[in-house]
């Protein structure tokens, strides 16, 4: 790859949103799974006992025909029944699971549109046999091969206990098989965080390699960000000349044009009766300051050489008033040019 085309340096903020938008960033569904399990455990350790109560009155109510003789209408019944008792189950699992993915990624309607494309057989063979198809392979066997570990563990150690209470004592046996089940979804929480966490830390490594730009395309989205320097730069221009122009047609409105004489030339405006101070409506320096001149010469304005005032009132910008400590200077000259005038 050419110098300057190696991807070597962090996405930019605007490259991140650009693939966020097209779907592309660090996700682990692990972690979505792991609340998920979160949500279950949560139901099963504040409502399991219920759950094994109200599961063994549903199926002791099937068998003893307390739901009706009539096979579907007790079948229909116990389903109802078994439906809303897993509920709470189901909801802590939605909720927690939501809540991971969102706190991920977002909230996402990009995720929500269909994709022709995913239904396209040879695209899912190329995905399968690609780099996060073998990785989510190894994924899935990991914790295939986990959880049948994890489950042979838990019933190896309590396998004749239960096997004794199936035989003798089903009431037993209920809670002996609740208790199990917690043992493993728990054992099978930790189990799949710590997956989820490893994924979630080679995904969001992947993620970051794969948006890196080159300092190329670092150049080129700037230059789109920003604009290109050289129209900017002529919008600058255009925009100066636009304000020169406008303050160029403040000049005959002034009442003294006050110079340096050659290199500066301030326009001051002041309105007879207004108690406001006098205004400074153009300024400029060499070749602007000569047209200030030759614009005020040619409406009649007075032009007036004071070097020491005229450095002083450079400094100040154009529509601002006369400060007060430049008062008498100013009103010095205003009275010269009203006595001249026969105003005064």
């Amino acid at each position: 790859m050419a110098e300057g085309q190696e991807r070597t340096e962090r996405a930019t903020p605007r490259r991140r949103q650009k693939a966020r938008e097209k779907g592309q960033f660090a996700r682990s569904k692990e972690l979505t799974s792991v609340a998920g399990m979160a949500g279950m455990m949560l139901v099963l350790y504040f409502g399991g006992k219920h759950f094994i109560v109200s599961a063994k009155g549903i199926t002791v109510n099937f068998l003893t025909l307390s739901y009706g003789t009539d096979p579907f209408i007790a079948i229909k019944i116990a389903m109802a029944k078994t439906l809303l008792l897993l509920f709470p189950f189901l909801l802590g699992v939605i909720v927690l699971a939501v809540t991971s993915e969102i706190s991920q990624v977002g909230f996402m309607l990009k995720d929500m549109e269909l994709n022709f494309g995913r239904m396209n057989p040879i695209e899912g063979i190329k995905r399968l046999f690609s780099i996060n198809g073998i990785f989510d392979f190894l994924k899935n066997l990991l914790k295939f091969i986990g959880g049948i570990l994890i489950f042979y563990l838990v019933i190896k150690a309590d396998i004749v206990k239960f096997s004794y209470l199936l035989v003798k004592d089903f009431n037993q046996m209920t809670y002996a098989a609740y208790d199990l089940l917690k043992e493993a979804i728990w054992y099978g929480f930790l189990y799949l965080f710590i997956i989820a966490l490893v994924s979630f830390v080679i995904e969001k490594y992947r993620f970051e390699e794969s948006i890196k730009m080159s300092k190329q395309e670092i150049k080129e989205e700037h230059k789109d960000t920003e604009g290109d320097p050289k129209v900017k730069s002529k919008i600058r221009g255009i925009q100066r000349e636009i304000s020169r122009r406008r303050m160029m047609a403040q000049v005959p409105k002034a009442t003294v044009v006050i110079t340096n004489p050659t290199h500066l030339a301030i326009a001051i405006l002041y309105k007879e009766g207004d108690l406001g101070a006098p205004k400074i409506v153009a300024k400029g320096s060499g070749f602007v300051a000569e047209k200030i001149r030759e614009l005020a010469r040619k409406h009649k304005v007075p032009v007036v050489e004071d070097k020491p005032l005229a450095r002083l009132l450079f400094k100040l910008d154009i529509d601002t008033y006369i400060p007060q400590e430049l008062y008498k200077a100013v009103a010095r000259i205003l009275a010269y040019i009203y006595k001249l005038q026969g105003k005064i």
